[in-house]
């Protein structure tokens, strides 16, 4: 009885060992299959996105930008909240079937914001802050301070200069600078327009209007004209309203008229100046200074053209043509032959006009050899001894007093001398 007994515990223990022996087996397989699965999961997960993606601030991102396989499709998940209007870093969710994944988005703000700023005028009662000085600020973060780079002294009257800078809340810092002309009382004189306002230009070509135009001040020292050419028409000719303005620092503002005419070209540069090349090819030495060649360009004039009136005033290509296949016409043919001629030699050269009256006008040019500007009158008159190369305005404007005002010409309108 007691062996059975015996016997009967002897096999219960057993059956007990061994249920535990396989149960505990059971779970060191079930542990090594989750581990190993856990890791083919974890070494999948780094081969399937990056765990940050980076955005500049303001800038788009998408659920794809996480994933390393661009041919991928992904969306986040719905408790992911994008945005980039802010820098820092985020968490996100990123579901790329069947998996979903928690990633980083770094928002950076690496960008200086835009600044554009301009010079002021102000006495020592109204000094400006550096914010006075902005015409226009930007930045993605929309968190821009705006102060001086340096203190400004004030002890001193005069232009000061001012460097701005405009700082986002990530450092990020752009430096203007601008000019602050310390005043002891406020300018209310406007500028002054002056110069070539009128011009003459060909069907179809562009049209400089700025050219011999100048702006004088009497504090301001580099003041831009403005120019409204809206209502010209250069394809069709006729006369056309040019509206020159100018402004100074403090608001004072000049405002003048110019006529452009638009005209047939009858004769083109071309053509002009394969007759002003053949001359040139004659009287033109490799080894002559600017002067030299505009002394054999005068004396050639003064020996191959003759005089003769002519009314047709307006297109100097047809008065360099005719003078150079006619071989005569009158001061407008003169100066036009001149100024083909220089021109071609590569002689700096203008064009200028008497004040013309009822009864008389007249035509020349005045040339830069390396010394400044000098007058060049080609046309012969009846005084002989009148020599028109290379006079200074001095000499001119003595010969002119002496003449009937025979070259007085408008300084507001040709401001080679002032």
């Amino acid at each position: 009885m007691d062996r059975d007994v015996r016997r009967k515990r002897h096999k219960s223990k057993y059956k007990r060992k061994r249920t535990s022996r396989l149960f505990t087996i059971g779970a060191v397989a079930i542990f090594l299959a989750c581990a190993g699965v856990g890791a083919y999961f974890y070494h999948d997960y780094s081969h399937r996105v990056y765990s940050t993606c980076v955005v500049e601030l303001g800038g788009d991102v998408k659920a794809t930008d996480f994933l390393r396989d661009a041919s991928k499709k992904a969306v986040f998940t719905p408790d992911t909240v994008i945005t980039t209007e802010y820098a820092g870093t985020y968490k996100v969710g990123v579901v790329s079937e069947p998996f979903t994944y928690e990633c980083n988005l770094e928002v950076d703000d690496t960008i200086a914001p835009e600044l554009t700023v301009k010079d002021l005028t102000r006495t020592k009662e109204e000094i400006p802050g550096a914010k006075d000085f902005v015409e226009e600020v930007s930045d993605a973060s929309g968190d821009v301070t705006v102060y001086f780079q340096t203190a400004l002294s004030f002890d001193n009257y005069g232009k000061i200069p001012v460097e701005i800078v405009a700082e986002d809340g990530s450092g990020n810092k752009t430096v203007k600078n601008a000019t602050l002309n310390l005043v002891e009382e406020y300018d209310i004189i406007p500028p002054v327009i002056e110069g070539q306002l009128d011009k003459i230009v060909y069907v179809g070509q562009s049209a400089s209007f700025k050219s011999g135009v100048v702006v004088t001040d009497n504090v301001d020292s580099d003041i831009q004209v403005q120019v409204d050419s809206s209502h010209v028409d250069l394809n069709t000719p006729g006369e056309y309203t040019v509206i020159y303005t100018a402004e100074d620092s403090m608001g004072n503002m000049d405002l003048a008229e110019g006529k452009i005419t638009v005209i047939e070209q009858l004769y083109t540069e071309d053509q002009v100046y394969a007759l002003a090349d053949e001359i040139l090819a004659d009287i033109i030495k490799p080894d002559m200074s600017d002067y030299d060649k505009a002394h054999a360009i005068y004396v050639w004039i003064q020996g191959n053209i003759g005089y003769s009136e002519s009314t047709d005033r307006d297109d100097w290509l047809k008065g360099a043509y005719d003078g150079l296949t006619n071989r005569h016409g009158d001061c407008y043919n003169y100066f036009a032959v001149g100024k083909a001629l220089l021109t071609r030699a590569g002689i700096k050269n203008e064009d200028i006009e008497i004040i013309p009256t009822a009864t008389r006008h007249h035509f020349w040019s005045v040339i830069d050899c390396g010394e400044g500007w000098r007058h060049f009158d080609c046309t012969p008159r009846h005084d002989k001894s009148f020599k028109g190369f290379y006079i200074t305005d001095e000499d001119l404007m003595a010969y002119s007093n002496e003449h009937y005002r025979s070259h007085n010409y408008d300084r507001e309108k040709y401001t080679y001398f002032n």
